[in-house]
């Protein structure tokens, strides 16, 4: 295998991540707001946010996709052949019913999407740490994180126009061309039997606590509960904030998915090319402290400076620097993994994503007890000790580069 992936592999990954949030993003953004329209109960809504819990609990599977090898058409790739055809037929059993008359068909529908994108997160994780160098595993994150947002700009923005105008049907029929498109990909894939690691080992379920053995190991864990808490406190805060300022739910939605989500993109392949021409320490040092700049944009807002310019920029500085933190932090989980790829991987980005899913819930109690402004004080002084903090533990959590060295890649 050459040292450097070719553009085939990269675009292969990056239609596979799209794909994942194209129908997870039209469910938990698009779904919501047609539903909420056509005034179905809150408690009932809270049930589709719920699909979340299928990406955070993915890595208690994982070993069986690490374990169970087809090596005659390529281990991952046949994972993903599986997993990808599933997320399609879900796609197409959920266009037939009816939005506003079967909902709970529709639902259980949606909730077998979740799981088939889960799964083939895994699968692509995986297949990306099999195929991609050390050396571009910043710019192969920051297709997974942009991938991701593009997902979700297109799922959750673009798919909500067609279903306006052409309904339900036609809105599936988009999600389902979206997702298929990578299948055609994956059948010019030819998986590699080698990979960027000299550490071979059979998959087995005792890695869920082998992994944590050590005092690197659980620094890092340490560092992947901090490191999200200030951006993802944040980030929990925007929509509330302008709520309050009097901005309308609509306004909200368009300006975060489109305008936040393109920035976004742009934070995250920004990140994977100063991670590439820069190294991951600096960059896991500086991220926190330039969010602790970004956190501070939402004082306008939280004073009552809340007209178009001044939210923008609050929008804009939230979600630029939202996405380097997860670009770095998963180029990270890539090297620290030493075994097992699709479970290690999985097990440490739901760590951080747990992190962050906790701090956006207690900062918007926190904010109801205490104020806007000095909990987005309180935050971005933690963003600064963070950034200390990773300092600290820097020389420990990141790994020197890996060898190169191919070897024939069991299980």
């Amino acid at each position: 295998m050459s040292a450097k992936t070719s553009l085939q592999h990269k675009a292969l990954l990056l239609n596979l991540y799209v794909s994942q949030y194209l129908g997870l993003g039209f469910f938990m953004e698009s779904l919501v707001a047609i539903l909420r329209k056509n005034g179905v109960p809150l408690e009932q809504l809270g049930l589709i946010y719920s699909l979340g819990l299928f990406m955070m609990l993915r890595f208690l599977w994982a070993p069986l996709i690490d374990k169970v090898c087809f090596k005659r058409f390529g281990h991952y790739r046949t994972w993903l052949f599986i997993w990808q055809s599933l997320m399609v037929l879900s796609l197409l059993h959920v266009s037939r019913f009816d939005v506003l008359t079967e909902l709970q068909p529709l639902l259980i529908g949606c909730a077998f999407f979740a799981f088939f994108a889960a799964s083939q997160d895994i699968a692509v994780d995986a297949l990306a740490y099999k195929i991609v160098s050390p050396k571009e595993r910043g710019m192969v994150n920051a297709l997974k994180i942009g991938g991701g947002l593009v997902g979700m700009f297109i799922g959750g923005g673009l798919v909500l126009i067609v279903y306006e105008h052409l309904g339900w049907f036609y809105a599936m029929l988009i999600l389902c061309v979206g997702t298929t498109t990578s299948l055609f990909q994956l059948l010019f894939f030819k998986e590699p039997n080698d990979m960027h690691t000299i550490k071979i080992h059979e998959p087995s379920w005792r890695d869920f606590f082998r992994f944590w053995r050590g005092k690197e190991k659980r620094r890092w864990f340490v560092l992947l509960l901090a490191y999200p808490v200030c951006i993802s406190g944040a980030y929990g805060l925007m929509t509330p904030i302008l709520v309050d300022a009097g901005w309308r739910l609509d306004h909200i939605g368009l300006n975060i998915s489109i305008f936040g989500s393109i920035l976004g993109i742009i934070g995250a392949f920004g990140a994977g090319w100063l991670i590439e021409r820069f190294g991951r320490r600096l960059i896991l040092i500086w991220t926190p402290f330039a969010q602790s700049l970004g956190i501070l944009c939402l004082l306008l807002p939280a004073f009552g400076y809340a007209h178009f310019g001044f939210s923008m920029l609050a929008i804009g500085s939230i979600m630029f620097f939202y996405s380097p933190s997860a670009t770095v932090l998963s180029t990270l989980m890539m090297d620290h993994v030493e075994h097992s790829p699709a479970l290690e991987y999985a097990m440490q980005h739901c760590v951080f994503s747990f992190a962050g899913i906790v701090s956006a819930g207690v900062t918007m109690s926190l904010a109801g007890i205490f104020g806007y402004v000095n909990v987005i004080i309180v935050l971005s002084l933690i963003a600064v000790a963070t950034s200390i903090f990773a300092w600290y533990l820097s020389g420990e959590v990141v790994v020197k580069e890996e060898s190169t060295i191919q070897v024939e890649f069991i299980g």
